[in-house]
């Protein structure tokens, strides 16, 4: 935006200059002359006339910004603009007669018989021009205000984004931390060096969040070594209720996907697979590529609970995620199978 206008000056000089300069060229190249002199001089008053011209049409682009006779909002005097044009007519006429005294030696005037109507001529083919003129100039400003629109829409949506992605991480972020406090609270009672080791890993998965916070993606393996240290945590409580797997090939750990989405999903699975487990209950991490994206997933033993709300908030607060991040290739989907329910996050290639 800011190289915007520089950018408009610079076309709209660029032109001026070749439209006036290519009236020039027409007009000298479809005369012809007797000799070498005459030509010169010919040449010397269009020359003088164009110079004219384009600094009279140069004033008039300045009256109509002035007045935003060309703004829609306001309408279109056509009276005042034609009014305005005819004069311009005039006085360019007037210097082209003064381009002929001057350089011409007055040829212009040896016609007595057909001086008026040949004066008169003249005001309508520059009343013309000026028309011509102003009609590419109304619509050159029509389309550079269309595109300095459709700039500032876009800046205002990618503002926007923004605003929703920062939002939805704050959202995610106390609920994480809410969850490892319970968990430490339960410790305490049970095993103080638990609750010690547990602090740790807490401490470690906070930097992490917080690191998190200030970017817009993760790596898939960074995002693991944090959920990784959340499970080591959670095993502590569960011991051998929670059974841990995973299963991501090297090549993907460079994935980009937003921060904590990955850790807000294995909560889930743990809040309702594991605590809701009588026996030792599975929570499997597997991630693979296909032909168009990259598929994460996170599955635990179990089915899905009717009173799952935190559930549905939290895929949806995904899926929002994925979208501002990614754009609507991207997906989380959530699925039951007999004795698991799996929830799927789908990356697409380009932005995985």
């Amino acid at each position: 935006m800011n190289n915007f206008k520089p950018s408009t000056n610079r076309d709209y000089w660029f032109c001026q200059l070749v439209g006036w300069g290519t009236l020039a060229v027409f007009s000298v190249l479809s005369s012809s002359f007797g000799d070498l002199q005459g030509a010169l001089r010919f040449a010397v008053a269009k020359l003088f006339c164009i110079a004219t011209g384009l600094g009279l049409s140069h004033l008039w682009r300045g009256q109509l910004q002035r007045r935003g006779w060309l703004v829609k909002q306001r309408g279109f005097p056509l009276g005042r603009i034609a009014a305005c044009l005819l004069l311009l007519a005039v006085v360019q006429t007037g210097f082209l007669l003064l381009a002929d005294v001057l350089f011409r030696r007055g040829a212009f005037f040896d016609d007595k018989e057909g001086l008026f109507f040949n004066i008169l001529l003249l005001v309508v083919i520059w009343f013309v021009l000026f028309v011509i003129w102003t009609l590419c100039y109304a619509v050159a400003l029509s389309r550079r205000r269309a595109t300095q629109f459709e700039l500032e829409k876009l800046q205002l949506e990618v503002s926007v984004k923004e605003a929703e992605l920062r939002a939805l991480q704050s959202q995610v972020n106390p609920h994480f931390f809410f969850n490892s406090l319970n968990s430490i609270r339960a410790l305490v009672y049970q095993d103080a060096d638990a609750a010690a080791r547990a602090i740790n890993r807490l401490a470690g998965m906070m930097r992490h969040s917080l690191q998190a916070g200030h970017t817009d993606t993760v790596r898939l393996a960074d995002e693991m070594t944090a959920v990784r240290a959340y499970l080591g945590m959670e095993q502590l409580r569960f011991r051998d209720r929670l059974q841990f797997s995973e299963t991501i090939p090297q090549e993907l750990g460079d994935t980009l996907l937003p921060p904590m989405v990955l850790q807000t999903l294995v909560e889930n699975a743990i809040r309702y697979g594991v605590e809701r487990a009588t026996g030792p209950c599975q929570v499997a991490i597997s991630a693979e590529r296909t032909a168009n994206a990259v598929l994460v997933r996170i599955a635990n033993q179990g089915k899905l609970a009717a009173d799952s709300e935190s559930t549905r908030v939290g895929l949806a607060n995904a899926r929002q995620r994925l979208a501002l991040q990614f754009g609507p290739a991207a997906a989380c989907a959530l699925e039951e199978s007999p004795g698991w329910v799996t929830a799927t996050i789908t990356l697409p290639q380009e932005a995985a």
